[in-house]
């Protein structure tokens, strides 16, 4: 088990969370939000504890203690206050994914046996255009509705309540008891291979998993940090949120995936977490960009060399060869985490080059979510890193080469799947040992690689082991490459082998091609190219026997990643 690098403090409840934070940070912004008419304003770590206080206030004169409330809608500081409000003493918090249909959202409503929502007027569009559908009873709380009306309670008067009955003497949010180890979240996936489910999280799961990375990974009062990802899912919700409050950042908010480059320069954040998706399409952006200016090419190429010799005797010249890329990410970015899927290890090795401290990590909504990272003493490019403090970790069953099934033991661990508690036995084995499902490998300094999904290994005729997602990365390095998905396929004579579907990137193409107008001919023989130099990198057996070229992009999860079942 890896020990802290950083001393951490002890809390196990979202309440002690937010208690020492306050005392600690006081006056200093925990959020810098917009207004109405665009003015950016700072909401401090006081202001920010008081509002939660209230709000819990109103929501437990409303009747909801220990009841069930679904919070939904874009990345905002009400979001942050009502999940918080709700798991520091009202009862159970289900952040909903803003982008599911009316059926899955309704869904959700009936299983959890949610009493109450709390939404964003875009969210809340979908809930009224099928108002007479929605459980019967239902509390509807708007975010951005400035009175009570139709039946829809305004979350500012709520607010307002809540200090009222505060000034005149309730304290019945104070004096709820507040244990860490019950349930305090439900989460219900959006996995890449299946149906969802609703996984059981109490306030000591996320609590102890916060304390585990900000013991890995350093980060300091007054720094900044760009709120990217959809904060209903945990990655975004423990790390951004969470450890960012633990640890006195200021959180921004983007207005959008659109609007990023604007929002990068507007906050110059010193910290972002993102998806694969995001930071490689950034960076292939801005390699571009310079690449095509008199020199640039070199430039990038004198940089590194010059910045890996230098990095071995501690000296930061990052600042002399790459302020452009650092000024793309806003000027100020020290810090960026990749997770929810794997990302191509040049990516990470150049970004660190250039002196924007990069690495990934892994974990599952399951476990609160994060279980293996690499960390600020250690970062090792194409792993996901060690097991984080208080994880244990270990690979199951690895066949000849190392690869098996990862599972962990931990605080963080889900307290189980809810009202499913055959799902549940099935993902721990005897000994308490949580099966994620994921293939991987260890090597002798005690770094994991992630090799696959179990469910998604191709088995040959042969009785080969194939992980897709070693060739989609690899596929993903091609230029005329812009999305794909490989999977098993069986050929004329009933044999399984590797076969592809995959999405060209045609703006690459066509540069090759000298920006005409490219044929469907020249697309196919890009792309059969790009197969060809992926086959010449493999072991026959894992070579691509057979490729589809399809004319859009894969569906994905609001994580960015795609599903597999497509």
């Amino acid at each position: 088990m890896n020990k802290p690098l950083y001393e951490v403090r002890e809390f196990h409840n979202f309440r002690k969370l937010l208690e020492q934070s306050e005392a600690l940070y006081g006056n200093s912004p925990a959020f810098k939000v917009k207004n109405k008419i665009g003015q950016i304003l700072d909401i401090s770590y006081t202001r920010f504890k008081a509002d939660v206080e209230a709000l819990g206030t109103a929501l437990l004169d409303l009747g909801l203690d220990g009841c069930k409330v679904a919070v939904a809608g874009a990345n905002s500081y009400k979001w942050c206050t009502s999940y918080l409000a709700v798991g520091s003493g009202v009862g159970v918090v289900v952040p909903t994914d803003k982008e599911l249909p009316f059926d899955d959202i309704l869904s959700i409503l009936t299983v959890s046996e949610s009493k109450a929502i709390i939404f964003d007027e875009r969210f809340g569009e979908k809930l009224l255009e099928h108002r007479d559908r929605l459980p019967k009873g239902l509390i509807l709380i708007s975010m951005d509705s400035s009175k009570d009306e139709d039946g829809i309670l305004s979350y500012d008067l709520l607010l307002n309540n809540g200090y009222r009955l505060i000034g005149t003497g309730d304290s019945a949010y104070f004096d709820k008891d507040v244990k860490g180890n019950k349930l305090t979240v439900l989460l219900f996936t959006s996995g890449t291979t299946g149906m969802s489910k609703a996984v059981m999280l109490s306030a000591d799961n996320i609590c102890s998993d916060v304390r585990s990375i900000m013991g890995f990974v350093k980060i300091n009062k007054g720094e900044r940090i760009l709120s990217l990802l959809p904060i209903h899912h945990t990655y975004e919700c423990s790390v951004t949120f969470l450890c960012c409050i633990y640890g006195g950042v200021t959180i921004c908010f983007c207005d959008g995936l659109r609007y990023i480059t604007k929002n990068l320069e507007e906050y110059s954040p010193n910290i972002l977490i993102v998806v694969p998706l995001i930071l490689e399409r950034f960076y292939n952006r801005i390699i571009k960009a310079i690449e095509k200016e008199k020199g640039g090419a070199a430039k990038i190429a004198l940089g590194s060399a010059i910045a890996k010799v230098a990095g071995a005797v501690k000296i930061d010249v990052s600042d002399l060869f790459f302020g452009k890329i650092k000024k793309a990410f806003g000027g100020s970015i020290r810090l960026i985490i990749s997770g929810a899927a794997g990302i191509d290890s040049n990516v990470i090795k150049n970004m660190n080059r250039f002196g924007i401290r990069t690495f990934q990590g892994y974990g599952l909504t399951e476990c609160s979510p994060i279980i293996i990272c690499n960390s600020d003493k250690d970062n090792k490019y194409d792993s996901i890193g060690k097991p984080i403090p208080y994880v244990e970790a270990k690979i199951d069953n690895p066949d000849e080469n190392g690869v098996g099934e990862i599972c962990v033991k931990g605080p963080m661990v889900m307290l189980g799947y809810y009202k499913d508690p055959e799902a549940t036995r099935a993902t721990f084995d005897p000994d308490g040992w949580f099966h994620t499902g994921d293939l991987g490998s260890v090597d002798k300094d005690g770094h994991y690689y992630i090799r696959g999904r179990c469910k998604s290994v191709i088995v040959t005729h042969n009785g080969k082991n194939v992980y897709p997602e070693e060739l989609e990365s690899l596929l993903l390095r091609e230029a005329a490459v812009k999305e794909c998905i490989v999977t098993g396929a069986e050929d004329e004579r009933g044999n399984t082998i590797v076969f592809a579907r995959i999405f060209p990137d045609l703006t690459a193409i066509g540069a090759a091609h000298g920006n005409r107008a490219i044929t469907e001919k020249e697309i196919s023989k890009a792309v059969s190219d790009a197969v060809k130099a992926i086959n010449s990198q493999v072991v026959s057996y894992k070579a691509i026997r057979r490729f589809e070229i399809v004319d859009k992009e894969f569906e994905k999860t609001t994580t960015s990643k795609i599903k597999r079942n497509q």
